[in-house]
């Protein structure tokens, strides 16, 4: 989409007001409203806004950054969601008064790598993703304390899916924006439900991801509920996912297929998921980058914590989906919604690029079910597992040069430190959990 063409949508929709959206390092989207008679002006010259106000972006020494809108992400959203007619744009973020990029900025950090891909396997290569969006619906009591809204399980059928209203409503919308959902059904646990997106290139996916959340989100709150996103809210329950399928295509070619093959891998495929799960315990801490994913990764609840792979087991890592040809994929299992998408995707591709560059190989698929091995079965197996806590993970983050490199400097340097932060402060908390156990020692 051009701006000419934004123009004539606002024009034909009556759109008045447009938000200029865009994430931080921790995955938080921001919005800045604008009047639509200003946009064209926004497009060209860009926005100021105080950056020193979101959290650990940029010292209030040096405040402003320039939002520069995408026009080819312009949105007109649904018109009963807003008084006025409201669409939508993301932005990227310059340093201001310039046209340096923010190197804080995650959709830049995304876009780098997509053209770090160019450049090692050739101009023409795209990166596409897909997403299986998982999320709680919950009510608050008068209590204040939350209950799940249902007590469905896999596939339940309405009543018992009690969330199926909800997600019809969000699929006509997002149907009416052009953003097909595949398929959508009851989770495993009480109370959660599952989007699966249309398979797309990674920027338009990671954009897209950001706009579903909020759409969720919105729609949840206008019925009086709370869609949560988090990994773990309920020790009780099985976790909540995002599951992310990657493959790399060629002028239309997938470039992991190789039905003569094993497995149907190319050798192409087969050196990315070797990166992946040699950077698997790094990665850990992009793709699941709070305390509360980690409550979620733990053993005997399906997470997938055991550094490997296989076709149809789901104890694994790194899954091969049933599909051939321009279905090939891997899907990398576990990823979460706390995690910043543009920043997962990226820190997925340097790492199965790394695998391509260093030709590494994978070790053999592991279709026998993990979590009913034994200590010693998977020590003879040689398979590992992914970092128990985030303070674990980030020190495994800390030291992968491969992905300091292409994830950039002083972005690594911002992570690390709020992530630290993070971890430290909730270390520091005294939990309900403890003064249960130790008040009478």
């Amino acid at each position: 989409m051009d701006i000419s063409e934004a123009e004539t949508l606002i024009q034909r929709e009556n759109v008045k007001e447009i938000m200029l959206q865009f994430v931080d390092i921790s995955g938080v989207l921001h919005s800045l409203w604008i009047p639509s008679n200003v946009f064209s002006q926004i497009v060209k010259e860009g926005v100021h806004t105080d950056g020193s106000s979101l959290s650990g972006v940029v010292d209030v020494s040096k405040s402003d950054l320039k939002l520069m809108p995408d026009v080819d992400t312009f949105i007109v959203l649904p018109p009963d969601l807003f008084p006025q007619r409201t669409a939508r744009v993301v932005c990227d973020v310059y340093e201001p008064e310039s046209n340096q990029p923010f190197k804080l900025d995650p959709r830049y950090i995304l876009k780098k790598n997509i053209e770090n891909a160019k450049d090692i396997l050739g101009p023409s290569v795209n990166y596409y993703t897909a997403s299986e969006i998982e999320f709680f619906l919950l009510r608050k009591k008068e209590d204040d304390s939350l209950t799940l809204i249902d007590e469905g399980n896999y596939l339940a059928t309405p009543p018992a899916d009690r969330g199926a209203d909800l997600r019809l409503e969000i699929t006509e919308k997002l149907r009416k924006m052009g953003i097909i959902i595949e398929k959508h059904h009851h989770e495993v646990p009480h109370g959660k439900s599952e989007f699966n997106l249309e398979y797309s290139q990674a920027l338009k996916m990671a954009d897209t991801i950001y706009l579903v959340k909020f759409l969720i989100k919105l729609m949840a709150d206008k019925k009086g509920l709370i869609a949560s996103f988090m990994p773990k809210p309920f020790h009780f329950e099985y976790g909540c996912g995002l599951h992310t399928h990657v493959s790399l295509f060629e002028k239309g070619q997938n470039l992991f297929s190789d039905p003569n093959a094993s497995h149907g891998l190319s050798r192409t495929a087969l050196n990315f998921l070797a990166g992946i799960l040699t950077h698997a315990k790094a990665l850990a801490g992009i793709t699941n980058p709070s305390v509360n994913s980690y409550k979620r990764l733990v053993p005997g609840w399906e997470a997938p914590v055991n550094i490997s792979w296989a076709k149809f087991n789901r104890s694994v890592l790194v899954r091969v989906p049933p599909g051939t040809g321009k279905a090939t994929r891997f899907e990398y299992r576990p990823t979460d919604g706390s995690c910043n998408f543009y920043l997962a995707f990226a820190s997925i591709l340097s790492a199965g690029l790394d695998g391509i560059k260093r030709k590494l190989e994978p070790p053999a698929p592991v279709e026998q079910n993990i979590y009913k091995m034994t200590e010693e079965e998977r020590v003879n197996r040689a398979i590992d597992v992914l970092p128990g806590t985030l303070g674990d993970a980030l020190k495994e983050l800390s030291r992968d040069t491969c992905l300091q490199e292409d994830l950039g400097n002083e972005f690594f340097g911002k992570f690390l430190e709020l992530k630290t932060k993070e971890w430290r402060d909730f270390n520091a908390i005294v939990h309900d959990w403890e003064r249960k156990m130790y008040l009478d020692v």
